[in-house]
């Protein structure tokens, strides 16, 4: 099965749009449908991966027979994927133009000077090589991989240029889809440590593709110049640099062709370059023409192996890991693997007062402060082996025990989580010490944050849960779960609450998709 980009970009957004949902009546709805999806397609899958894929294709074909959705052509995948050819085209029919027309230029000869070749093999063949270099340095750096590395890639120059032009300039001149484009910027922007590895090398290409048009346009340019014109090249040097010193460079530059290419088009013999040296006390009325033509085989060569066969290897080996980085794409992600639990799980009722699932107690190791909850009621995510365990972190002072029994049987219905932990703290991050080593220690799946909605996210308290998020396991999601006044008998926070649109508005600043925010129902 083939893995692209869209189906990911595609597959998160039907996840995220269904992670919005609020209401008993859409939640209900959507555990049946993803229930039904699974009824129909678990005879037709070997893995997981392919189960995904599946609801994936059930869930495009809704959404384009939704008749309210019929006047948006494109799902963000599918807009991505057709901008970015687009930008592939604009990149290449730019970059060719710009090579040429320099290379044509630069190489105006008015029959009074000619072309000094160090000037333009410093432009168009060092100033390549280096550039190569730097980016062959990136994509090493970028497949070993470091722990906790940064993205310079998306910091840098190139980038940011690409970056604009993509997500600014072409949607301008589309006019359209702009809610799927903007849906796709924010996730780059916002899930880039978990997908930095996808949305790299699509911006490395672009930049490949960029430079090898460019190389290539430069030595079409200078062959076609050299082609139709009489052109006359020459070198000079302040240093008083020796015709042998310079022959020697010039062999040791030719290396990687003159082993094929007959001597006298692979470089300029000792004789031509003595011949092609410029004193301007002379002029060039005294060199000869066979001298100074000697130089465009040289010039050619070292632009095409220096510069466009190298950008294309880059090329090549930038879309070859792009593959790979989709095909050894991490499906077993919170995000995925709650997908997966919702679909093989049964469907609840869950406008139900009492969980149907599950009414008895058991007893459950609990780490917390004093340890004074002994049972908890067992939250049945659906079938134990893809049940994901959860641990809560709340207050004391605020929860009492019979209201997080309550919650914990609302958590089995809403999230499918198994809570089997229970951790009290205290707000404070340097007392909540013990607290956060207890979280680390933990093999819960999921960890999960109690507050009352009313309480307004203060820079305060969201600096505690970027603390607490940062001390957590990489890839451990944090859900804040949000009710009313734990004093009161029903917790459920309404959908329209003010408050609550405050508490998503105020974790969303936070740029991190591994803290969720969730209203109790």
């Amino acid at each position: 099965m083939r893995i692209r980009l869209k189906d990911i970009i595609d597959l998160d957004y039907f996840i995220s749009m269904d992670n919005t949902l609020d209401s008993q009546e859409d939640i209900q709805s959507r555990v049946s449908r993803d229930r039904k999806i699974y009824n129909q397609c678990k005879s037709g899958f070997h893995t997981e991966k392919t189960l995904l894929f599946s609801w994936l294709a059930f869930r495009r074909e809704e959404f384009f027979q939704d008749a309210k959705k019929k006047e948006l052509a494109l799902l963000p995948g599918r807009f991505f994927s057709s901008l970015y050819t687009w930008m592939v085209y604009a990149m290449v029919f730019s970059g060719g133009i710009a090579g040429i027309s320099l290379a044509y230029s630069f190489l105006a000869y008015h029959g009074t000077r000619p072309i000094n070749v160090t000037i333009f093999l410093a432009l168009f063949v060092v100033l390549q090589v280096m550039l190569v270099l730097f980016a062959l340095t990136l994509m090493v750096k970028k497949t070993i991989g470091t722990k906790n590395s940064k993205n310079r890639f998306s910091s840098s120059i190139v980038h940011t240029l690409l970056s604009s032009l993509f997500f600014t300039v072409l949607p301008k001149i589309f006019k359209k889809n702009l809610d799927t484009l903007e849906y796709t910027l924010s996730l780059i922007r916002m899930k880039n440590r978990a997908y930095k590895a996808l949305f790299f090398w699509p911006f490395f290409i672009l930049t490949s593709a960029f430079a090898f048009s460019f190389s290539a346009g430069a030595l079409g340019g200078t062959f076609f110049r050299v082609v139709v014109s009489d052109m006359a090249f020459g070198w000079q040097s302040t240093l008083m640099a020796t015709s042998e010193k310079v022959h020697d460079l010039v062999s040791i530059v030719a290396l990687p062709w003159s082993w094929f290419v007959p001597d006298s088009l692979a470089h300029p013999s000792l004789e031509q370059i003595e011949g092609s040296r410029i004193i301007l006390k002379d002029g060039i009325s005294v060199l000869a023409t066979q001298d100074l033509v000697s130089w465009w085989p040289f010039i050619c060569l070292g632009i095409l192996f220096y510069a466009a066969i190298p950008r294309g290897i880059l090329m090549i080996a930038g879309i070859l890991a792009q593959r790979r980085a989709l095909r050894n794409f991490d499906f077993d992600r919170p995000r995925f693997r709650q997908l997966i639990i919702r679909m093989q799980s049964p469907v609840l009722d869950i406008n139900a007062n009492e969980t149907p699932v599950s009414k008895a107690i058991k007893k459950n190791p609990i780490l917390s402060h004093d340890r004074d909850i002994k049972e908890m009621p067992a939250s049945k995510p659906g079938p134990d082996a893809l049940g994901q365990k959860a641990l809560i972190l709340a207050s004391k002072n605020v929860f009492s025990e019979e209201i997080i029994k309550k919650i914990i049987q609302r958590i089995g219905q809403h999230l499918f989580f198994d809570v089997k932990e229970m951790i009290w703290i205290s707000f404070d991050y340097e007392h909540d010490t013990d607290a956060v080593r207890q979280i680390n220690v933990s093999d819960a799946d999921q960890v999960i944050l109690l507050h009352e909605v009313w309480q307004p996210p203060i820079r305060g308290l969201l600096h505690y849960i970027t603390q607490i998020k940062a001390a957590m396991p990489e890839g451990r999601p944090l859900w804040i779960l949000l009710t009313r006044d734990a004093g009161q008998e029903d917790l459920a926070v309404d959908n329209n609450d003010i408050n609550y649109d405050v508490w998503k508005k105020a974790i969303f600043t936070l740029e991190n998709p591994d803290i969720l925010v969730k209203r109790f129902i």
